[in-house]
């Protein structure tokens, strides 16, 4: 048994680590993610390695191929298209479950995880085009924090890996946003949610993903001029 729990542990630590390369853009689209490689750089079998690369894929981070075996998963803008209308139709159904059955928990963690975020510088000291990974870690929770209460771990399920997805998107194709007021979208989306406003908080929350995908989509367009 203490073996067991023990492999589970490393293919844990290994995912988390390879998953954090990814989002941070560390690694970058398209990179192959090779087991040979992977088992020198973590000392580990490489049963453990494969275990955490097909937990990526399962997230929508890493794809497998036959022949090439596993990749950090390849960007496009039909795939964003797709990934965000599929956010629109599942957060938006769990947002307003949160909405309807949330409790004074789960409003104070969305408030204390709001407060948080605000305290968080968004860009890297190190590299100022690059989201820091402190922020990406406390936004995806706040995020996560809006859905929770739907109380429906199925349909959360596919939310985190959907949000696993655009969050690729958004950590290697997105310039700074400069002009992005992200800082008032996530405060008047929490005024919203805790009014217990469902129509206008579902509002503003597909404007808040639609908004991303336009500035990626104008970037895109712009550089393949």
């Amino acid at each position: 048994m203490s073996k067991r729990n023990g492999s589970l542990t490393l293919t844990e630590s290994v995912f988390l680590q390879l998953r954090t390369d990814i989002l941070s853009g560390r690694l970058s689209p398209g990179t192959p993610l090779m087991p040979a490689d992977l088992r020198v750089r973590f000392n580990v079998s490489t049963a453990v390695i494969r275990e955490a690369l097909t937990r990526l894929a399962a997230q929508g981070l890493a794809k497998q191929s036959p022949n090439y075996g596993f990749t950090v998963m390849t960007l496009s803008i039909s795939d964003l298209e797709n990934i965000t209308e599929a956010r629109r139709i599942n957060e938006g159904v769990a947002l307003q479950l949160a909405i309807s059955k949330g409790d004074v928990l789960w409003e104070s963690n969305i408030v204390a995880l709001h407060h948080h975020l605000e305290q968080i510088p968004k860009y890297s000291m190190d590299n100022n085009i690059r989201v820091n990974d402190d922020w990406s870690i406390i936004h995806g929770k706040f995020h996560r924090a809006l859905i929770e209460a739907c109380d429906n771990p199925v349909l959360l399920d596919i939310c985190n890996r959907l949000w696993n997805m655009s969050e690729l998107y958004r950590n290697w194709s997105i310039p700074r946003e400069n002009n992005r007021p992200i800082v008032a979208e996530h405060k008047t989306l929490m005024q919203a949610v805790l009014a217990r406003d469902s129509n206008r908080a579902l509002d503003l929350y597909n404007a808040h993903i639609r908004l991303t995908i336009d500035i990626l989509i104008e970037h895109h367009e712009s550089h393949d001029k």
